[in-house]
């Protein structure tokens, strides 16, 4: 079984739009988030939002003339609609959880998707005697695009409470050593790849035994 997490994020930097740019980017959000259903709570955001556009548009033309108090309401506006666009980014960002579909219908512009390579599937997993003493050998194919292997053991019975021993390593291969002798374990292995993904073996149990070589 392969698990991935995907986790969409939008872009929040804002400084770098110029005041001309700014203005149709807010428009844009508010356009695209007013009635979305995909964000109900950040509704209540929205006529802070609005208010601020139109009095930053407004600033925005009485400074073309360049009047250094002109300029400076217009400063104070943009300052205020950047603050207010912070606001919804945070709401849309809680609401939409890293859901790349909802977060494209937000009308804010999303980081490139750098999908990781998929994880593969755990397959071969062998349970084996240690060579030497009482202990068990967990070993499995190599598994494409794993960053690393959790080898895990827990006593019988299997269930959902299991508290499992781990060892994490970059090797497919690992044993358990100096266990008690005559006992069932359980074990399985996990893959873990990039971008959060994990692959579990299915679980196998084994008796252990003295092995004396």
């Amino acid at each position: 079984m392969v698990i991935k997490i995907q986790s969409a994020k939008i872009k929040t930097g804002l400084s770098g739009f110029s005041n001309t740019a700014l203005s149709p980017f807010a428009n844009t959000i508010n356009t695209a988030l007013t009635a979305n259903d995909n964000f109900p709570l950040t509704q209540a955001l929205l006529p802070n939002l609005s208010s601020a556009l139109t009095g930053f548009n407004t600033a925005l033309a009485n400074a073309e003339n360049r009047d250094k108090a002109m300029i400076s309401l217009r400063d104070t506006a943009r300052t205020e609609l950047v603050l207010q666009l912070t606001d919804v980014a945070s709401s849309v960002t809680y609401e939409a959880k890293g859901d790349r579909d909802k977060l494209l219908t937000s009308g804010f512009e999303l980081y490139k998707d750098s999908s990781a390579s998929p994880l593969g599937s755990v397959t071969g997993f062998k349970l084996l005697d240690a060579e030497v003493g009482i202990g068990l050998t967990l070993v499995c194919d190599g598994v494409k695009y794993r960053v690393s292997y959790t080898h895990q053991i827990t006593a019988d019975p299997l269930t959902t409470d299991s508290v499992w021993t781990s060892f994490s390593t970059t090797s497919k291969e690992y044993t358990f050593a100096n266990l008690p002798a005559g006992t069932k374990f359980w074990a399985r292995i996990i893959a873990v790849g990039t971008k959060e993904q994990v692959a579990y073996s299915d679980p196998l149990s084994r008796i252990t035994q003295l092995n004396i070589n």
